[in-house]
Formats: C-alpha cells, sequence, structure tokens
C-alpha cells in the first residue's frame, strides 16, 4: 500500500480558480477517471479526476478554497498492484453552457460508485454552477430533485424552472398554502417579543394575497403623464345651482382612464381556463381600490366603473373607504346606482 497525492493538473492559463464541488469523501473508494472535485472561473467549469484507483485517505480543500495548477487536492491510498500514474488530463471537448465553456476531461466507461452530496434518488452527483445553486435555493427547491439536461447530468437555470413549473402544474393551491418552513431560531431568543391574535380581516385576506402573487400575471408599468389640464379642471367643478365646489378625487380619472385602457386592450381584461383550454374575455369593468383601515388591507371593488360619470366614481370611493374602515362593506352589494 502507498500514499498518492491527486493535484490540480494544467486547466490552462487560470490561477486561483474556485472550488465549487467535492465530489467524494474521506474513507471511500474510487476508481482512476472518477472526478473528484469541480472547478469554475470566469469563463469555465471543470470537473478534475482522479489519476489512481484507491481510498481517499484525506481531503485538503474545500467548496470555496482558490486552487492553482499543483494545488494538491487529496492523499489517496493505493494497492500495490494500482500504483501505476495514468497519463496527465487533457480536454478533450468545449461546450458553450449558460456562457460558461464546459471542460471535458477522459473519464471511465464504468459507472461511479460514489456516494457524494447533493445525489439523486438514483445515487447520481447532482452538478451545478454556483450561478444555478444560488437560483435553486431562491426558488426554495431541492436540488436533489432536479434533473439535468447537460453532460453528466449536470443543472442549467432551464432545467430549474422546468422542474418548478412541473411540480406546480401539479399542486393545488391549497397544497401549496400547507408547506410549513420551519424557523431556525425563536423570535424571542433575540430579545422582547409580544404576542398577539392575527386581525380577522387579515386572516381572510392573506390567502386571497398569496393566491393573487402565486396565479395571477404581476406586471409594473411606469409612465410620465402631464396632469396640469386634469387638476385645472377637477379644480374648477362646481355644482350649478349652489355653486358649491365639486371634491372629486383623482383616483376617480385614473380609474375612468383605466377603462378605456381595458376596452383597448381587451387582453388586461381576461382569464384563463387553463382546465379547458380557454380564455375569458369580461365585458364589464369591475375595478378593486385599495383601502388602508385600521383592521388591514382591504380591497373592494366598484363595479361597471364604465356606467359611471367621473362625479359619481368619486362618491362611490368615499362610501366604499368608509364602510371598509366601518367593517360594514357587504361584498356582494355592486356601486352601479348613481349618487
Amino acid at each position: 500500500m502507498s500514499e498518492q497525492k491527486i493535484i490540480v493538473p494544467n486547466i490552462g492559463d487560470f490561477k486561483e480558480v474556485e472550488v465549487i464541488e467535492v465530489l467524494v469523501q474521506e474513507g471511500q473508494k474510487i476508481k482512476k477517471d472518477d472526478s473528484v472535485i469541480t472547478l469554475e472561473s470566469d469563463k469555465s467549469s471543470v470537473e478534475v479526476p482522479s489519476n489512481y484507483e484507491g481510498e481517499v485517505k484525506k481531503i485538503n480543500i474545500n467548496v470555496g478554497d482558490k486552487v492553482s495548477e499543483g494545488s494538491v487536492i487529496l492523499l489517496i491510498e493505493t494497492s500495490d498492484n494500482t500504483q501505476t500514474e495514468g497519463a496527465a488530463p487533457s480536454v478533450v471537448s468545449k461546450k458553450e453552457n449558460n456562457d460558461k465553456v464546459i471542460v471535458d476531461f477522459p473519464k471511465s466507461k464504468e459507472p461511479n460508485t460514489l456516494a457524494p452530496t447533493p445525489l439523486s434518488s438514483e445515487g447520481k452527483v447532482k452538478s451545478a454552477s454556483p450561478n444555478v445553486r444560488k437560483f435553486v435555493r431562491e426558488l426554495g427547491a431541492d436540488i436533489a430533485e432536479i434533473p439535468g439536461t447537460e453532460r453528466a447530468g449536470r443543472i442549467t437555470k432551464e432545467d430549474v424552472k422546468i422542474h418548478i413549473k412541473n411540480k406546480l402544474s401539479h399542486t393545488t393551491p391549497s397544497e401549496q398554502n400547507k408547506k410549513i418552513v420551519k424557523d431556525e431560531y425563536e423570535h424571542h431568543e433575540f430579545g422582547e417579543v409580544e404576542v398577539k391574535d392575527i386581525p380577522r380581516v387579515k386572516k381572510l385576506s392573506g390567502p386571497h394575497l398569496v393566491r393573487s402573487w402565486t396565479e395571477i400575471p404581476h406586471v409594473t408599468h411606469h409612465d410620465e403623464i402631464d396632469i396640469t389640464e386634469m387638476e385645472q379642471f377637477r379644480n374648477s367643478l362646481r355644482d350649478l345651482h349652489t355653486g358649491k365646489k365639486i371634491s372629486v378625487t383623482p383616483l376617480a380619472f385614473i380609474m375612468r382612464a383605466m377603462v378605456n385602457a381595458l376596452k383597448a386592450y381587451p387582453n388586461f381584461n381576461t382569464s384563463l381556463d387553463s382546465k379547458n383550454g380557454k380564455v375569458i374575455y369580461k365585458k364589464y369593468f369591475h375595478i378593486g381600490v385599495a383601502v388602508d383601515t385600521p383592521h388591514g388591507l382591504m380591497v373592494p371593488k366598484i363595479r361597471n366603473v364604465d356606467r359611471l360619470g367621473v362625479k359619481e366614481t368619486g362618491q362611490q370611493l368615499r362610501v366604499i373607504s368608509k364602510l371598509c374602515k366601518d367593517l360594514k362593506i357587504d361584498k356582494n352589494k355592486a356601486f352601479t346606482t348613481k349618487l
């Protein structure tokens, strides 16, 4: 028995390359040409194979370490009949993958018998770049469940997106809401806290907000509009009989503009019936308005805004705002009658 060193080979004009994966563990038996670590620079991702067959005695590097040519990766104990050192690894192909160059080294045709982490259900190594791993963590997914489509099962961002899409399509909203995330620490460990019951309004609105966030496409558009003439008109409104100034909130004008926009672009006033493969085009124009109340945020709707004038829309806004704050809003009430 003898002890050999596995070192970083010549991988081109690179120095201080980051170790992104350690594919072996101490005490494991590996074969010649089995990959032991994965390196990644700004330009390439490289798997470094072993020149020997034997048992890993000591690993000298960790994920995140920087290595260069000649850096000792690990020590391996070989038997007397497996001491012959193999030829130094060489690049055999290159291909583009997520703006990275993947460098392939020769590999043994025999199946890998290691059990490094993370593993798939079949016991295969789950290989992915730091960028992709971060993407997986941000989405709260389990990288071990994601099938990779690149060489040796390497996972790309597109693989992650497809996995998440497939998982959501087979999971009902109620099942998604039941997922429990366990806190690593209790809040009181960091200082004084006060525990109160969740207000009834927030309990009722919570599931709807979650459904809105997960199922409804979110579109944000910013534009600059000169509303000088609108403000002059709004401030000039007077009652024809009494001469008293009529107060109309700018929101009433915005809601009228929204109705005109929805008529011009009807695709924004639709819902999808994914079960039957249909698009439902709505011929009515109900607009929800967020109202901040002492009991929590409420979003009542004013129905058929297209049938109301600007003055009537402003009056309806005042009515529903007061009803919400007094907890007297009727969810079935249709605000269509002119006041």
